[in-house]
């Protein structure tokens, strides 16, 4: 059976795993460990393996605990390297982490000793056939009132209001267009045939693109004729056929192209804080190698490298629109550019489809500024993406000096913060987690041994507890919420994880009868406000002076000795 050592804990001030092995393929578990480990340093502290037991360390318990088995399995030799490999890392891994995005805040949380709680599933292994994807991806923040639900950069502190709008182009540009900001000339195409009756009243080039997809899937820009123009409305009636959508995602629109470059700001909690501009796929030619082959050497940068969870570029696909690219610059994927040549195979500028990013925080106009803020403020937005174009960052957006494009509330924030030219804003994470869980000021209370009196009603009369606090508690192997039950037979670790969750909570409380229980679940958290210990368990002093040393690191802020 796999135990959980939650928070600190008598061995460390990390949650551990302890999963028990029954064969001797030590060698494949640690290959595949020491990979993993070498993604980011959240998914391992350390580990300590032999034939009988693996020991890992870290503050994502959930994640090895669902590994668990499928670590024993490599051990017993019932599944391969590479069956383990597809099933941790391909699938598991994948599926609660997925990009550089969700690592940034988890890493962020782990810093600042925040509590990680997988939301929705459990066991994410489990869950192949999920329809939403997403869903092993929603983690709560903190723990008890004011904690807050995650997925990549959204949260439940973005109304919901502002998703509905950000997600339909066509509701975004009549926002924009209501609070009377820069926006270029647009309208929807009900059908191919009304392109020619609106074309001379637009200037040129045109963007073709469905309102409802994202990443760039079905946009075609620079366009200059009718012909083209209709073609690419084809195209964006492609880009969503394959698959079911709603009414809203089939809509097609036209916009006047905006001359200038791609930026993407991101704002949190209605300010401004990284500027980043995009710039779309290109080769660089060195006299020898065609397009195609140096596609593939581009490639094979371990920053496009998908399967690694931390990368902080994707891939460059050989598709149509690369293809349509190339043909405008009379060029073919066998074409071989001169040395030091810059082709670009792209012409939207999506991090999705292969482009890199530069910082340009230091260099963005008040005005713009203002803009992006007063945009963000309005949806109610706490985390927002708004895409700029524009010839100079530094200067107003007018009709000459560009537009916004769109916004996003969900934005890959991993593009913002990891920058491929420029400063790396990392730290953008830190204020991201900050503001999110400034009202998370949930009590964390540890009881070791068996008290006379109730203690919540003990801490009431002193008023550590306030009289309309709402209290909850696990004792054993039940949870109850103000004295009531709501819940029984539960496996620790089940309850703990539960009762982080219930954001009705001002205070939590969970008890231990004795340090055997300590040593076999763990503290549960890792901050821990006060802990009280009845006088007949305080004189353990080997386990007094381990708490005494998470004090001392300010991860247990008192100690009580009780009666």
């Amino acid at each position: 059976m796999i135990q959980t050592l939650q928070g600190l804990n008598l061995e460390s001030d990390i949650s551990k795993i302890k999963i028990p092995l029954e064969g001797n393929n030590i060698g494949d578990i640690t290959q595949l460990l020491e990979k993993i480990s070498q993604f980011h340093p959240i998914f391992i502290n350390e580990y300590n393996i032999s034939p009988e037991l693996l020991v890992i360390t870290s503050k994502l318990p959930f994640l090895w605990r669902e590994a668990g088995n499928t670590l024993n399995r490599l051990s017993k030799q019932d599944i391969t390297f590479d069956q383990a490999n597809e099933i941790l890392v391909n699938d598991l891994i994948k599926k609660r982490i997925k990009s550089m995005s969700t690592i940034s805040l988890l890493n962020s949380c782990i810093k600042k000793n925040v509590e990680i709680t997988p939301t929705l599933i459990e066991k994410a292994e489990l869950d192949t056939e999920d329809a939403d994807t997403t869903s092993n991806r929603y983690y709560t923040f903190g723990c008890g009132k004011g904690n807050q639900i995650t997925c990549s950069g959204a949260s439940t502190k973005d109304a919901y209001i502002a998703q509905k709008i950000q997600r339909d182009k066509w509701a975004t540009n009549r926002f924009i267009q209501r609070m009377q900001l820069q926006l270029p000339k647009w309208e929807l195409l009900p059908n191919k045939s009304c392109i020619e009756k609106i074309w001379d009243t637009y200037s040129k080039p045109v963007v073709v693109k469905p309102t409802g997809l994202t990443a760039g899937k079905g946009v075609t820009v620079g366009i200059n004729t009718i012909e083209r123009a209709k073609q690419a409305y084809d195209d964006a009636l492609e880009s969503f056929s394959h698959t079911p959508r709603s009414k809203w995602q089939t809509k097609i629109m036209i916009q006047e192209q905006v001359e200038g470059e791609d930026y993407r700001l991101l704002v949190i909690d209605g300010n401004l804080e990284v500027v980043t501009k995009r710039i779309p796929a290109f080769v660089i030619g060195d006299g020898k190698k065609n397009i195609k082959e140096l596609i593939e050497d581009e490639n094979s940068n371990p920053k496009r490298d998908i399967l690694n969870p931390s990368h902080i570029l994707k891939p460059i696909k050989i598709d149509k629109p690369l293809h349509d690219c190339l043909k405008d610059q009379n060029l073919t994927i066998e074409s071989v550019p001169s040395k030091n040549e810059k082709i670009f195979v792209r012409k939207v500028a999506s991090m999705s489809q292969g482009g890199i990013t530069q910082d340009f925080t230091d260099s963005v106009s008040k005005e713009i500024k203002v803009m992006v803020e007063s945009i963000a403020h309005s949806l109610h937005a706490f985390t927002l993406g708004v895409d700029v174009m524009c010839l100079d960052i530094s200067k107003p957006l007018t009709k000459e000096n560009g537009a916004i494009l769109e916004v996003n509330t969900m934005p890959e924030t991993y593009l913002n913060l990891y920058p491929v030219l420029g400063q790396t804003r990392e730290y953008v994470a830190d204020i991201y987690i900050e503001k999110l869980l400034k009202e998370n000021r949930c009590k964390r209370f540890i009881v070791i041994g068996q008290t006379k009196d109730d203690l919540p009603t003990l801490l009431r009369k002193k008023s550590v507890i306030k009289k309309e606090d709402n209290v909850g508690e696990i004792v054993e192997d039940r949870y109850f919420v103000n004295g009531m039950l709501m819940n029984s037979e539960l496996e620790r670790w089940r309850a703990i994880e539960a009762i982080k969750c219930n954001s009705l909570l001002d205070v939590i409380v969970l008890h231990y009868r004795d340090w055997n229980e300590v040593k076999e679940y763990g503290l549960g958290f890792n901050y821990i406000d006060t802990i009280y210990i009845t006088k007949d368990q305080s004189f353990e002093k080997e386990y007094m002076k381990i708490l005494k040393r998470y004090k001392r690191r300010k991860l247990i802020n008192k100690i009580k000795v009780i009666q």
